[in-house]
């Protein structure tokens, strides 16, 4: 009887204490995952180094005709660009230029006789600095310079050409498609100044602000 007791006794510690132990062990934490298994931090997209690309776009210039009149062109436009970026955290910043063709042209009648008057683009270019912040793989940027442009402008029987000095600014949105080919979209004004056009038996003084848009891709170095 005595040995019964015992025994008794004995199962009954035991079941004690493991029906204490068990919320202990169950309140204890489940162990790390091991390192290798965490995922593993994605890398942001490097802009700093040097790019060139080619563009395609629209374009639309307003010349200064005789007696306050303007004479407008449009049309397609085209080139090339290159630049070097420089990144401190999410700001990027450098220089850019690029060089291009013009097939914008319009024409008008002006002056009191009603004489038409053409204008046609050429070649044009540029050198700016850029400024923008990355949203990772976008970049928001603006860009600000020098401009520089020919055109042609002619009446019956005479034409002149001539190249005019301005100002540009603009602003775009660049995407990085891969480690080094981007895309982008860029918005840009410029404001030219005045040339003296020698059409024979008249001298036309002009200068003509424009507005365009391009679209281009780049390889980065």
């Amino acid at each position: 009887m005595e040995h019964r007791l015992v025994m008794i006794r004995l199962v009954s510690l035991a079941i004690a204490a493991c029906l204490g132990l068990g919320p202990a062990l169950a309140a204890d934490p489940a162990p790390a995952a091991p390192a290798d298994a965490l995922p593993a931090p994605q890398n942001l997209y490097i802009w700093t180094g040097p790019y060139a690309g080619a563009f395609v776009g629209y374009s639309r210039a307003d010349f200064d005709a005789p007696a306050g009149g303007t004479v407008r062109g449009d049309g397609f436009i085209g080139g090339i660009y290159a630049g070097y970026n420089l990144q401190t955290d999410r700001i990027v910043y450098g220089v850019e230029g690029d060089a291009g063709l013009s097939g914008a042209d319009g024409s008008a009648s002006v002056g009191s006789g009603g004489a038409p008057l053409d204008v046609s683009g050429n070649a044009f270019g540029s050198i700016r600095a850029r400024l923008g912040v990355t949203y990772d793989p976008i970049l928001l940027f603006a860009t600000g310079g020098i401009a520089v442009a020919n055109n042609e402008l002619s009446v019956p029987g005479a034409s002149d050409s001539a190249t005019h000095v301005g100002w540009t600014i603009g602003a775009g949105v660049e995407a990085a498609l891969r480690d080094n080919v981007t895309s982008r979209v860029e918005y840009r004004y410029t404001d030219f100044n005045r040339r003296d056009y020698d059409l024979g038996n008249v001298t036309i003084s002009s200068g003509y602000d424009e507005h365009s848009i391009r679209a281009g891709v780049a390889l980065k170095f």
